[in-house]
């Protein structure tokens, strides 16, 4: 996608408009005509869409809607501000929809920006920068943003570091200002998460099974993953002995098993459960954005590294 289209908000079904209708019904209420009443401290959420208007969901009066168009296009803004012309000639934009539109996901791929390691195999991994928007308009959930890095090697999206994570409510006083720090501090996180990551390539694990107890104690929560065929404990097993052939037995591979998880849907192991569920891989990257923040991971990485 080239840069001047990097503001074009014609093309792109996520900039959709969202307005606020009354909520009406025959109970008690605020008479409004004919025997109906508005219903007291509720609204209800429409979309336009190509194919006609759509119904979203019913919020609290109080809720602040907050249009895709109202996070995207500052970052949008500050991306074009920040990047080298170069470096946004092939940027790389995908949007997730929902069926009715509840929940928007805005994913942005920079391949030019790569910064590379090698593990003792001889490996190398190259890695893009990659930034995720999700939106919600149901009421719960609030406006997110996730910055990582993506590794070119076969897509494992990670997202990792003290400032990769930004999210803010649908509340009165909803501002951007934090989206666009964010985006400022994760160019210095990234380099770090790059050196951490080579270090991990340094670093022989040299044990089996305590990598199967690792990850029995990351996925001990997601019982309805573990009650399928393989549970989701051997499943990455199975994915981490793949890693350790191409890319040696070290940290890195253990890490990489994971982030597999959550960015492959269709490849016989990981296989999505629910057929077009397009905001699954990045629930599954929220999971394992926790696993390798938990105290769990940072205990096996220093007994490791020991």
């Amino acid at each position: 996608m080239e840069m001047e289209n990097l503001l074009n908000t014609n093309d792109r079904e996520i900039f959709f408009t969202v307005y606020e209708q009354d909520v009406v019904s025959r109970d008690t209420g605020k008479p409004i005509d004919d025997g109906w009443f508005k219903a007291k401290d509720k609204k209800m959420l429409i979309r336009t869409s190509y194919d006609g208007d759509k119904y979203l969901n019913v919020v609290n009066d109080k809720y602040r809607v907050v249009e895709n168009r109202e996070v995207l296009v500052p970052l949008q803004t500050q991306m074009i501000n920040y990047f080298d012309p170069l470096v946004l000639e092939d940027v790389k934009i995908k949007d997730t929809i929902s069926a009715n539109g509840n929940v928007c996901y805005a994913e942005y791929i920079f391949p030019k920006l790569k910064h590379g390691i090698e593990t003792s195999t001889g490996h190398k991994t190259e890695f893009g920068l990659r930034f995720v928007m999700k939106n919600t308009f149901d009421g719960k959930g609030s406006v997110t943003m996730w910055s990582g890095l993506i590794d070119f090697f076969c897509t494992n999206g990670t997202v990792t570091g003290q400032y990769d994570i930004t999210r803010k409510r649908h509340s009165r006083n909803f501002n951007t200002d934090g989206f666009i720090s964010a985006f400022e501090m994760s160019m210095t996180t990234h380099k770090d998460a790059v050196e951490r990551y080579q270090r991990y390539a340094d670093t022989k694990v040299g044990s089996s099974t305590k990598v199967h107890q690792l990850f029995d104690k990351l996925t001990s929560t997601k019982r309805s993953d573990q009650k399928r065929s393989g549970g989701l404990s051997d499943r990455l097993f199975a994915q981490w002995m793949d890693e350790v052939r191409v890319r040696g037995d070290n940290l890195f591979s253990v890490q990489s098993a994971m982030t597999h998880y959550a960015s492959h849907g269709d490849d016989g192991r990981f296989d999505l459960t629910k057929a077009g569920d397009g905001g699954t891989l990045y629930k599954r990257g929220d999971d394992v954005t926790k696993w390798l923040r938990s105290d769990t991971w940072k205990d096996f990485v220093s007994e490791v590294a020991a």
